[in-house]
């Protein structure tokens, strides 16, 4: 990618522009390679953007030179002698799948996220010297990212999940809806429980201890819940649990901090079985509870009769 940001055009351009000058590349070979990217920028086009506007057809060229381009420099990583040789044996064709097979990747690795990346990101003006290679990457990492939080998820709700578990592709569900596993994890090791899914005693216990011990010693004993909680994750999955902050407990922390209606906040950041969630929240006459007045909530529960 120097020679481009030097000369301040694509790295593909630059190899068929010398190639050309340098008599490399035939009067034939050039014309066959122009005609070949306007035919596969129309088809782009046509397939994936709107035809409508002069805009769009642009924007299918640069797309078509983004793959291209992105193909080229992974084939010959660089190197300008080779580059000429691949396009001048191989074609521009060639080239381009390469760099869609680049691209295709991403559905691999985690298709929700492959459906968000606009294919759009791989356009290239013909000005633009950015390494395309780098922001490849960057989305490459992304997907990891994604699938790395759906397992992360999908494994931890197996063990903590207390109610139906409905799967959202929408990454900031899925993260809230894990932390509330996470944070349920550590409140039930908190007060040495081995239960994965809290009760009504059990809650209680929570309550119990966290308004009746000592700030500091809480907050230090939720430090000791988490080590222990991650030791037994795979290390890939502690490694993303640990970047994205998610075993900072921070909403916990914060509310231990506080001292103040910790009854109220600690239910809105746990996973609770809705039958405890009802009993709380006092949705039933009498609370959902399991006890004498069982069958006054279940009557309360069924439709009248005619």
């Amino acid at each position: 990618m120097k020679i481009a940001a030097l000369r301040d055009h694509p790295f593909l351009l630059l190899i068929l522009k010398d190639g050309e000058n340098d008599g490399y590349f035939t009067p034939e070979f050039m014309h066959k390679t122009k005609q070949q990217l306007s035919d596969m920028s129309l088809r782009i086009a046509s397939d994936n953007l709107s035809i409508i506007y002069a805009d769009q057809i642009r924007k299918g060229c640069e797309i078509v030179l983004g793959m291209s381009n992105l193909g080229l420099l992974e084939l010959c990583d660089n190197d300008t002698d080779k580059a000429r040789e691949i396009l001048n044996t191989q074609g521009i064709v060639y080239c381009f799948r390469a760099g869609w097979a680049k691209y295709a990747q991403l559905k691999k690795i985690s298709p929700s996220y492959f459906e968000e990346v606009s294919l759009t990101s791989y356009a290239l003006a013909i000005n633009d010297t950015s390494d395309i290679r780098l922001m490849h990457a960057a989305l490459v990492s992304e997907g990891y990212h994604s699938a790395m939080l759906l397992q992360a998820y999908k494994s931890i709700a197996a063990n903590y999940c207390a109610n139906t578990l409905l799967i959202d592709n929408d990454e900031n569900v899925l993260r809230f809806e894990l932390q509330k596993f996470i944070n349920s994890a550590i409140s039930l090791l908190l007060i040495d429980s081995d239960k994965k899914v809290f009760t009504n005693s059990l809650y209680q216990q929570l309550i119990t201890y966290v308004t009746s011990t000592d700030k500091n010693a809480l907050l230090s004993k939720i430090d000791t819940c988490i080590e222990h909680f991650t030791q037994a994750l795979p290390l890939l999955m502690r490694e993303y649990l640990q970047e994205t902050d998610l075993l900072n407990l921070t909403e916990l922390k914060d509310i231990i901090n506080q001292q103040i209606n910790l009854d109220i906040y600690i239910p809105e950041i746990l996973e609770l079985p809705i039958t405890v969630a009802n009993e709380l929240n006092e949705d039933f006459e009498g609370g959902y509870d399991f006890h004498a007045d069982d069958e006054d909530d279940i009557a309360y529960l069924r439709p009248d009769e005619s």
